[in-house]
């Protein structure tokens, strides 16, 4: 056998080999692990910063434009104006208007827009929108003198309720009216809105207005020469045991008013009724002939003078003070120590008035 020579036997060394690591589904899977927790910081600081602006700009829209726009709307600066409880609803916002402090505060659920172009100081029933629809659209077209229907004895009755804003300052316009001239008394009269459900008056501000509803109609079927005078103290404050004395109330009388049923709810059921026939909601509401529908802005605004032109377009023989220009400031709003507002512009300002919730 012959022998390998060592000249030529190969020598094997080890070598050291460069192996490219093919990417695992496992390291794939730890990269993901990776960026998810990112991105989800990235939305999540998107979502932070959007809620911050919008908590800012809903801070801005309770604290500057929603007051700015409902004070534009009351048009009068002593007025007392809190909003709270604005949260979105059904595409506006929606929000507790609060007119006035205290016992006199009166609450309102109101509405506005998005863009804060449109607002609306309380919503309306629909079981009575039908009702308003009907008698928007004979107001469609601004009325004139002619347009009015002319009888030998016209009147005019203001549908109110005892604490609406709006029905103060109507309440206010009759008595300037009064005041300025005597005889017009013998045309204008105030009636009230509301119901009675199991033998109890009810009103759309609650328990509080009810109850001064059926005060001021029993002092108005029963003790009619202080009407005016209780009224004219009621409506600085809102004070009804002090305006009963100031005014000279038989306390008595109108307590055994309000107490019996054959009195005080017959008095109001009468007016519930008329306001229910005539299709009657807001406050105020003004009634022609105990049938025709007027709005005050066709002739001028919430001003003596207008209420004056309304009744002399409806008359055939004009009255005396026809001839005669009543004043032309605007009255105030709510409960105010006032008559006359402080910002009066000649009538021109908004028809607001005060609606069922």
């Amino acid at each position: 056998m012959r022998r390998m020579s060592k000249k030529t036997a190969k020598k094997f060394e080890p070598q050291e080999i460069e192996i490219e690591e093919t990417p695992t589904i496992q390291s794939k899977f730890n990269k993901k692990l990776l960026i998810f927790p990112l991105l989800l910081l990235l939305v999540l600081l998107g979502v932070f910063i959007k809620i911050t602006i919008d908590k800012n700009n809903m801070t801005q829209f309770k604290t500057k434009t929603l007051p700015d726009l409902v004070k534009k709307i009351v048009n009068d600066p002593s007025a007392k104006i809190n909003i709270t409880n604005v949260k979105e609803s059904n595409g506006v916002y929606e929000f507790t208007l609060e007119l006035g402090t205290g016992a006199n505060t009166q609450k309102y659920t109101s509405y506005i827009t998005k863009n804060g172009k449109i607002l609306f100081t309380s919503g309306i029933q629909t079981d009575v929108l039908g009702k308003q629809t009907q008698q928007a659209n004979t107001q469609t077209k601004k009325l004139t003198c002619d347009d009015v229907t002319k009888t030998e004895t016209p009147n005019l009755t203001a549908f109110i309720v005892a604490d609406c804003p709006y029905g103060l300052q109507m309440q206010r316009v009759f008595k300037k009216a009064l005041e300025e001239e005597g005889q017009i008394a013998n045309f204008l009269n105030i009636k009230y809105i509301g119901s009675i459900a199991d033998g109890k008056i009810t009103s759309m501000h609650g328990d509080k207005e009810a109850q001064e509803n059926l005060r001021q109609i029993c002092i108005r079927e029963e003790q009619k020469d202080k009407y005016w005078g209780y009224i004219s103290c009621y409506m600085k404050e809102g004070k009804s045991e002090e305006c009963s004395a100031t005014a000279g109330i038989n306390a008595a009388q109108i307590s055994s008013c309000i107490s019996d049923n054959s009195r005080g709810l017959k008095y109001a059921q009468s007016d519930f009724d008329l306001a229910n026939k005539l299709g009657v909601s807001g406050s105020p509401t003004l009634i022609l002939n105990g049938k025709d529908t007027v709005s005050e802005f066709d002739f001028g605004g919430r001003i003596a003078d207008s209420v004056k032109q309304i009744i002399c377009c409806a008359s055939k023989t004009k009255p005396g003070f026809c001839s005669n220009t009543l004043s032309k400031d605007e009255m105030a709003v709510s409960f105010s120590a006032t008559d006359v507002s402080s910002t009066t512009n000649g009538g021109s300002a908004p028809a607001a008035n005060c609606n069922p919730q």
